[in-house]
């Protein structure tokens, strides 16, 4: 994570072109990390809160913002001093944005008046929210991306003083740094749920899923069923072709199945050569059609077996993952390379 606090950068003056606002503010690669960020529309947090208070401070002014511009508005991720009904809205559009500048430079802007500025004089921000001055600068994720602005905002003319810009350029790099470590935070929790040989959801994964999946149809009344696949003589497979083919294999089968499933189904890698496979919304009959379908895509010279259990009222979680267990040994002692279920489907 990033520590060292950069000098500040220059400022520039704001956008005139229209045009290059809108395609600065819509750049795709910026649109998706503010979704991954998870900020806008996800009300108040106590820490851009607290950044915002401290720039004001620090800049002495009666309102500072973390502010995230998408395509359309500005989301203010941390405020202080906004004035109603503004504060409950927690955003303004484009027209009432001063920050979409900052994104579109790349770079700090400073106002001393805006009225009297030939781009901003035209801002609904100066009549309607009482932005005359303002100083605003980038907040960058880790990839350069700069997400939106950390301001600080007056309603008179003010001319602001170099530590002020200063101390507001360093607070806006903290913020960067908070962002940074979200990621990582986010980065680690992934890792933490997903199979690093195939890419797949892991046991833990599954464990955290199948209640959730369970909940879900017990509320809505839908079908579920769980199916546990295991990769037939696979220990016979390393031994006669190594290790290094096993995991191909793996990483082949993965990538096959993990295409042919649903977003809302969890394929998972339970361990070893087993997967396990959550399928909402569907009964015996269908789970086993799926099931089917992906055991015969398979690699050359392998094949698998698998048990399939669909859920049913009184049935907890680990009642249903015992079911589908008891059909995969089922579907071994009788000769493998064939899926069995509970119930039989009509």
């Amino acid at each position: 994570m990033a520590t060292e606090i950069p000098t500040r950068p220059h400022a520039e003056p704001p956008v005139a072109s229209g045009a290059r606002l809108d395609a600065a503010v819509s750049l795709p690669q910026r649109l998706a990390a503010l979704v991954a960020e998870g900020l806008v529309d996800g009300g108040p947090e106590p820490v851009f809160d607290r950044f915002a208070r401290v720039a004001a401070r620090a800049a002495d002014a009666p309102i500072a913002t973390v502010t995230l511009v998408t395509g359309q508005r500005q989301y203010w991720a941390g405020m202080f001093g906004v004035g109603q009904p503004w504060a409950d809205e927690r955003q303004t559009p484009l027209s009432h944005s001063f920050c979409q500048h900052v994104v579109a430079n790349e770079a700090p802007l400073v106002i001393e008046d805006a009225r009297t500025d030939p781009v901003l004089c035209s801002n609904l921000a100066v009549s309607d929210l009482d932005v005359i001055a303002y100083a605003g600068f980038p907040i960058v994720n880790v990839d350069g991306l700069v997400l939106g602005s950390l301001c600080a905002i007056d309603g008179v003319a003010r001319v602001w003083e170099p530590s002020q810009l200063d101390a507001l350029s360093d607070i806006a790099v903290l913020v960067g740094n908070e962002l940074e470590r979200r990621s990582i935070g986010r980065r680690l929790a992934s890792d933490a749920r997903t199979d690093a040989l195939t890419a797949l959801p892991n046991r833990r994964a599954w464990d955290e899923q199948l209640p959730l999946a369970l909940r879900h149809a017990e509320r809505l009344g839908h079908e579920l069923s769980a199916v546990i696949i295991d990769i037939d003589h696979f220990k016979a497979h390393n031994d006669r072709h190594g290790h290094p083919a096993g995991d191909a294999a793996l990483r082949t089968i993965g990538a096959r199945w993990g295409a042919q499933v649903r977003d809302i189904d969890v394929l998972a890698r339970m361990g070893g050569e087993e997967f396990g496979l959550l399928l909402p919304g569907c009964g015996a009959g269908e789970a086993l059609a799926v099931t089917e379908r992906l055991c015969r895509d398979m690699p050359a010279g392998l094949t698998a077996s698998a048990g399939i259990a669909s859920w049913k009222l009184p049935m907890s979680a680990g009642e249903l993952v015992a079911a589908a267990d008891r059909e995969l040994y089922r579907a071994k002692s009788e000769g493998r390379d064939r899926a069995c279920v509970s119930p039989s489907p009509d």
